[in-house]
This record gives C-alpha cells, structure tokens and sequence, in this order.
C-alpha cells in the first residue's frame, strides 16, 4: 500500500496548477459583477466560467481517485513522503476540498444568470479561498 498511498499526492502539481488557473479566472471576471455586460464582456465571461468549470472538473477528478485510495486502506495512521498523517484527518481535506470545489463550479454556472452576481462572486472567492487553504494544509502535512 505504500505506493498507493505516494500517488495520493503525486497530483500535487497538477491540483495546484488548476487552483492557480481558477485564481487567475476569478480575477479576470472581477470587474464582471457589474450589472450590465455587453455581449462581448458576456462571451468572455462565459468562456471563463467554462474553463474554471474545467479546472474544478479535473480537480475533482483528481481527488475522487485519491478517495477511492483511501477508502482501500484500514489503517489509522499512514506513513506519507517520511511522516506520519492521520487517515480520518486526510480523508476529511478531500471531503472539504471536493465540497468547495463543487460549490466553486455551480457558482460559475449560475454567475451570468445570477440576480447578484457581486455576492455570487464572493461566494466563488470564499470557496477558491477555502480550498486553497485545505489543499495548502493537506499538502503541509505530506511534507
């Protein structure tokens, strides 16, 4: 099982990558809140939300396979890159990092029909920000 446990984090650069992508989209669409787009801002925006959907597609793929990984292992405790990690502690950081990213894609689905999309905005930002946060500390701990 060591090497099934390794390939949990062996997508580290992958997932941090797609976070940093959906950082730089959340920014390109912060002037977008406004009430009125034309429809050129519109396409743009559309476009951006269908490539932050992908990102937080293919990081959800990542991470449903890392749980289906943990799932394999009755262990309490797992020896990760030459530490220790709590199996319950890891298992909930995929939970919570699915979670976000799953709010973060139906938020970009609903931004352009949104009645609020400053509020909505916001929300994305609180769950880009949320999963970077668990991903960061989920990462800290298989150092």
């Amino acid at each position: 099982m060591p090497a099934a446990i390794d390939t949990l984090f062996a997508k580290e650069q992958d997932l941090s990558t797609h976070l940093r992508d959906v950082g730089i989209l959340l920014l390109d669409i912060s002037d977008s809140v406004k009430d009125k787009l034309s429809k050129k801002d519109a396409d743009e925006v559309k476009d951006a939300m269908i490539t932050l959907s992908m990102n937080c597609d293919a990081m959800l793929e990542d991470v449903s396979n890392s749980e289906k990984i943990l799932k394999k292992i009755k262990t309490k405790d797992v020896s990760v890159k030459g530490t220790t990690a709590d199996l319950a502690s890891l298992k909930k950081h995929f939970l919570d990092v699915k979670s976000g990213l799953e709010r973060l894609k139906q938020n970009a689905k609903d931004f352009l029909t949104a009645k609020n999309r400053e509020l909505l905005f916001q929300e994305m930002n609180t769950d880009y920000s949320n999963v970077l946060g668990t991903l960061t500390e989920l990462m800290a701990e298989s150092v």
